[in-house]
């Protein structure tokens, strides 16, 4: 085997690295049998850093309620196909919040919106441009309309309405179930022969919320890390007793001992390089190493996510990482809500949740000098049904997404203050509403969306066909939230 053979290999090897040290599923490990169908990847020109920040919303969110229409008309039929307004007492199954109760915002174009009352500390993102929404947005195969759907004489992404296919297909950015790749993996396939520096074993997606299938790519597989930072390897520390340090030091004599068998080498490496990933980052995000910030996050999951991704964010970019690009995965549940919706304890809460978490993130972005270069979305299941089925809702299609980033206006690449796509009618019946039950029928793909993202970090045009098969469907294939 020649010495670029082997160092080949060993790139590689160190691509697995996050999947060891972080404790990712093993049934990632089939990934190994596509390396041979690894694209070759430039690296990119210049010393600029990029990251997307992945906000998965489990369960499929009622995000009709998120961003609801304030114009006296629109926002009428949005009461009365939502059943009223909520109300304990006297309209227990009514999914529709007050208008006098929304969190007003207008767009660029004057038209103002009704922002759910939870969601108040995204007022400010939007109002300085530096919070968008996608609306109607889902998994599509191409272009379709209510009546093409009612007559099937259009292909409709599989088993919609299912939690995991859906979940699936979004990951993907595609409508083939087959695939086992996601489009962040795909995009770090790409992107990571620009990153390196002081710890090449690194690879650029980092996931905060376990084992994903979004950041899975040919040739690259995420780094696991908890809100806490990465996993210590104990019982085999050799910074801890006796014991512990003479197992750690077995441990690495081990890996590190010479074999003439090709796949116990490969696994030597590996594991080599999972406990020098380990002990580097964690050195890296030491507060005496400046790796811990100042900025305030209030208690939650999700905020103690965004928390530790802005610590990685500051540490990556120092002298010991030196990354340029990175995909980062975090993630929110309990939006399934089939009941008891509109609870204080439900959908107020995660609405809340979210809008405080992103607001204490985007302060984290400032202090670390690092907002313009830093975009954050949600992705989520599906929508909900427009209608109640007594006090929540059921599986749909098409919703509202957001995008979080540094305005176009002050130096960044958001196209904010606007609500891209098409806001439907929420009306019984309307142009996009399917059923009785009001399930929206998406106007804009999933493909459109992750395409917008996949050019602003920099990847060529030519490849985006290969991480969205089918992206040519759509026009424009990019929606243009990203300047």
């Amino acid at each position: 085997m020649s010495r670029n053979s082997r160092e080949e290999r060993r790139t590689f090897l160190r691509g697995l690295t996050g999947l060891l040290a972080g404790g990712a599923a093993v049934s990632m490990f089939p990934q190994l049998e596509l390396v041979a169908r690894a694209l070759a990847a430039e690296p990119l020109p210049g010393n600029d850093y990029r990251a997307l920040v992945c906000i998965f919303l489990f369960g499929g969110s009622d995000s009709f309620n998120m961003l609801i229409p304030h114009d006296t008309t629109e926002y009428n039929l949005y009461r009365t196909s939502r059943g009223g307004v909520y109300d304990a007492a006297t309209n227990s199954s009514g999914l529709g919040i007050a208008r006098d109760q929304l969190v007003t915002i207008a767009d660029t174009g004057g038209k103002t919106w009704g922002l759910h009352p939870s969601c108040a500390p995204m007022k400010g993102l939007f109002d300085r441009g530096e919070l968008a929404f996608l609306a109607n947005v889902g998994t599509l195969v191409e272009p379709v309309t209510k009546a093409e759907v009612s007559n099937r004489t259009k292909l409709l992404p599989p088993y919609l309405y299912s939690h995991n296919d859906q979940q699936g297909l979004w990951m993907r950015g595609h409508s083939n179930r087959s695939a086992t790749n996601g489009w962040g993996g795909l995009m770090g396939d790409r992107l990571r022969d620009s990153n390196g520096g002081g710890l090449p074993a690194l690879p650029p997606s980092i996931s905060i919320a376990g084992s994903n299938l979004f950041q899975v790519g040919r040739s690259t597989l995420p780094f696991a890390v908890s809100s806490a930072g990465p996993a210590v390897i104990n019982r085999f520390r050799t910074d801890a007793g006796a014991t512990d340090r003479i197992r750690g030091e077995a441990l690495r004599v081990l890996v590190e001992a010479p074999s003439p068998a090709i796949m116990r080498d490969q696994y030597a490496v590996t594991g080599e390089s999972a406990i020098v990933l380990n002990d580097s980052l964690r050195n890296a995000l030491l507060p005496a190493n400046g790796g811990d910030i100042a900025t305030a996050f209030p208690a939650g999951g999700l905020a103690a996510q965004l928390r530790i991704i802005a610590r990685l964010i500051k540490v990556s970019r120092g002298s010991a990482i030196r990354h340029r690009r990175q995909i980062y995965f975090a993630s929110l549940g309990g939006f399934d809500t089939h009941q008891n919706q509109m609870t204080p304890g439900i959908q107020p809460a995660l609405f809340g949740q979210l809008a405080s978490s992103l607001a204490a993130f985007r302060e984290a972005l400032v202090e670390i000098s690092s907002l313009n270069d830093v975009t954050s979305f949600t992705m989520s299941d599906f929508g909900r049904t427009i209608n109640s089925n007594g006090s929540g809702t059921d599986h749909a299609w098409g919703g509202v997404q957001l995008m979080m980033g540094g305005a176009a206006a002050n130096g960044g690449s958001l196209r904010g203050r606007e609500v891209w796509g098409s806001y439907p009618l929420i009306e019984l019946n309307g142009a996009q509403a399917l059923g009785n039950r009001m399930v929206m029928v998406p106007t804009t793909s999933t493909n459109q969306m992750g395409g917008a993202m996949a050019q602003w970090m920099g990847v060529p045009a030519a490849d985006l066909t290969t991480i969205f098969p089918g992206i040519n469907n759509f026009s424009p294939t990019r929606v243009g939230f990203l300047g």
